[in-house]
């Protein structure tokens, strides 16, 4: 495979596949990125598929092990005396020595995928009407958010296809220039804020499985409900900031587009 945006991409997923394979948790959030910018600009049908199921299968201890981190850090920031002591054993005990699991990664089925990336073109050709129907499927998503706010799967909704316009973004720029640059910074933008707003949602269904586990032993749940608070709190802020973000989002980086 000769040099060119794809090929860029799967040599970066390989690299990102050793670091995982070394167990180094920023390997996988690497390559879980890697997977996103491929099935950006792959063809449809089932190598997407494909793609996606790797994605997948790297997340789930990926996501663990931020969960971990992130309840480790609100709980250090809890006022003295509010937290009992068997919720850092909880926490422990739950997700201590959580690593991402490289098992998928020496597969057949990831084997094949390998191949099937080491086949395709090099430097695909992502049109301006390409970038176009993907900002199309975002203003889509804004308006079911705008009516239904506060909606989770919306919101989700509406990050997922932020991603997907930065990617396909970014693989236009050998086309685009100046005006996909701007408009992949201007997805990124996005979705980093929906992607906080995310992680809220995430972190919220951990402390609630986190409070049935301590009550069914006879632990005191107290501190997994002012964390769950504190997150409501956090995603009605991130909400209230959202309309300032897509203004912003809708900016000249969008209309250049249009």
């Amino acid at each position: 495979m000769t040099d060119g945006y794809l090929a860029r991409q799967v040599a970066a997923l390989d690299r990102d596949v050793e670091a995982v394979r070394r167990r180094e948790p920023e390997g996988v959030h690497r390559a879980r990125i890697d997977c996103r910018r491929l099935r950006a600009v792959a063809p449809r049908g089932p190598l997407r598929d494909e793609l996606r199921w790797l994605g997948d299968q790297l997340s789930a201890a990926r996501d663990r092990y931020v969960v971990h981190q992130l309840l480790v850090r609100m709980v250090v920031e809890e006022p003295a005396g509010l937290v009992d002591p068997s919720v850092e054993r909880r926490l422990e005990r739950t997700y201590g020595g959580t690593r991402p699991s490289p098992d998928a990664l020496d597969s057949p089925r990831f084997a094949a995928l390998r191949a099937e990336l080491a086949a395709l073109d090099p430097q695909p050709r992502v049109t301006r009407r390409r970038v176009r129907n993907e900002l199309d499927r975002v203003v889509r998503r804004h308006r079911a958010v705008a009516e239904r706010p506060g909606d989770d799967p919306a919101m989700h909704d509406l990050r997922k296809a932020a991603k997907r316009l930065r990617y396909t973004a970014e693989a236009w720029e050998p086309d685009g220039g100046k005006d996909a640059r701007r408009l992949a910074a201007a997805a990124k933008r996005l979705t980093q804020h929906l992607g906080e707003r995310q992680d809220t949602v995430v972190v919220r269904a951990h402390l609630l499985r986190l409070a049935e586990a301590a009550a069914a032993e006879g632990e005191p749940a107290f501190t997994y409900g002012r964390l769950h608070a504190r997150e409501q709190a956090r995603a009605a802020a991130l909400d209230e900031a959202l309309p300032a973000v897509w203004e912003r989002f809708t900016g000249p980086a969008t209309r250049s587009t249009c």
